[in-house]
């Protein structure tokens, strides 16, 4: 939402439109889009798309951003999730059906490189496997994570108490709905390439990989922690 309220402004400044027209352009009554520049109300993926096609404009543009970073934002904790960020999502199923999953060498790298700058890294997760994903935490130097069904705000509030720090002080990186509710509150979000309309939406940062590819290593590097 943060880059999409970001770029309609730039649009209306541009071409000098005043927020009524604007609102007949993309063909929605101004209450309703003075509400979404507000975000008092958050648009629909489906009304994203026709706001763009109204606008003649790619979705893409609409919604992207290369680097939106908040001026003195001071990272302490990046949180990651695992499925569709770590992973390309993907289920694998082998013929004597166990589950695996596959994650990227170079987000390896990059957490290791994150943690030697004393920022911590934690793994936060509604999927399954979590034997798996504690393997894979250990093997990267990462040694606190959640793996389970509660929301995943109040289990990250939970971790800032601990440390000591703030919401704005994290750095998240989510590609579906279950992680807007902590994509809204912390400093600083990010999503992979492939993520959810709706994610892409509201987070700061939408990074050029997917999922499972090296999402992590390139919002790494944008950060120059390594």
């Amino acid at each position: 939402m943060k880059i999409f309220i970001q770029n309609i402004k730039k649009i209306m400044a541009e071409k000098d439109l005043s927020i009524e027209q604007i609102a007949a352009l993309c063909k929605l009554d101004v209450i309703t889009f003075q509400s979404f520049l507000s975000e008092t109300k958050y648009p629909k993926p489906s009304e994203l798309v026709n706001i763009a096609a109204n606008l003649k404009i790619s979705f893409e543009k609409l919604l992207l951003n290369s680097c939106n970073i908040p001026e003195n934002f001071n990272c302490k904790l990046l949180a990651l999730d695992i499925d569709g960020v770590m992973t390309d999502a993907g289920m694998y199923v082998t013929s004597d059906q166990k589950e695996f999953k596959k994650f990227n060498a170079h987000d390896g790298i990059a957490v290791r490189e994150t943690l030697k700058k004393n920022i911590e890294v934690r793994f936060i997760s509604n999927g399954l496997m979590e034997d798996l994903i504690k393997y894979r935490a250990e093997m990267i130097g990462v040694k606190n994570l959640y793996v389970g069904n509660e929301k995943k705000l109040p289990v990250l509030e939970k971790w800032c108490s601990e440390m000591n720090i703030s919401l704005q002080q994290v750095a998240y990186i989510g590609d579906d709905i279950n992680d807007l509710e902590v994509i809204r509150k912390v400093g600083l979000s990010a999503c992979p390439a492939n993520a959810m309309p709706a994610v892409k939406a509201e987070v700061n940062i939408i990074l050029n990989k997917n999922g499972g590819e090296g999402c992590v290593r390139e919002f790494v590097e944008i950060m120059n922690w390594m």
